[in-house]
């Protein structure tokens, strides 16, 4: 297996630890129903970057600081931020866990986005990318999203993950230099629903994980 997928296994192995410790999916299942989302879903992880969304009827912050108040109590917790954005066109509560593992002084940060959406929510969600990007990733495609995601990091640039999807799946781009030429074109206040465009194949369907 390529070193880059593994090294994205990894990644993912310690984030599910780290869930796992703190007991994450399951508080947020006591509010809503619980997704994990984004890169770890996906096996596409880079960042030290976890996301969580979670959907029930009503969002409101008191079940939110009841998560909050569960988290705070490990002692690998740094920092926790929330902000309310039910009267905004983001429609839900966000709130922002920052963990350090192994919780010593010198374990890796590590940050846990969290959002709580009313279940009638609408516009593009991470959690109807899932299994869509879980069907038509491909290990040829897998790495190259890897590779440009990697040497973005390197750079010190930063993209919506979502435009790196689109542009590697639907567009068929390859390599940081040919991405980077693709943004030039990209309007990044766009929004758009991945799942709904159509896919440029890549590699065989043999190679589909």
């Amino acid at each position: 297996m390529e070193e880059i997928i593994q090294r994205a296994i990894q990644r993912k192995k310690i984030a599910l630890e780290i869930l796992n410790e703190i007991d994450l999916i399951e508080k947020w299942g006591e509010v809503g129903e619980a997704h994990l989302v984004g890169a770890t879903a996906y096996n596409l992880m880079v960042n030290h970057d976890i996301d969580i969304e979670t959907f029930c009827n009503i969002p409101c912050p008191e079940n939110v600081f009841k998560v909050l108040g569960h988290l705070a109590a490990h002692r690998g917790v740094v920092e926790i931020k929330f902000h309310n954005y039910m009267n905004s066109p983001l429609n839900g509560l966000y709130s922002k866990l920052t963990y350090r593992y192994p919780d010593n002084t010198e374990g890796t940060l590590w940050n846990v986005d969290m959002w709580l959406f009313p279940s009638n929510h609408r516009g593009p969600l991470s959690r109807d990318l899932v299994g869509f990007m879980n069907k038509v990733l491909t290990d040829r495609s897998r790495k190259s999203i890897l590779d440009i995601k990697e040497h973005l990091v390197r750079l010190g640039l930063n993209y919506p993950s979502v435009f790196i999807y689109r542009a590697v799946l639907v567009d068929g781009i390859e390599g940081i230099h040919h991405f980077l030429d693709w943004m030039n074109n990209q309007d990044l206040n766009e929004t758009f629903k991945l799942e709904t465009l159509t896919v440029k194949e890549s590699g065989a369907d043999h190679d589909r994980k």
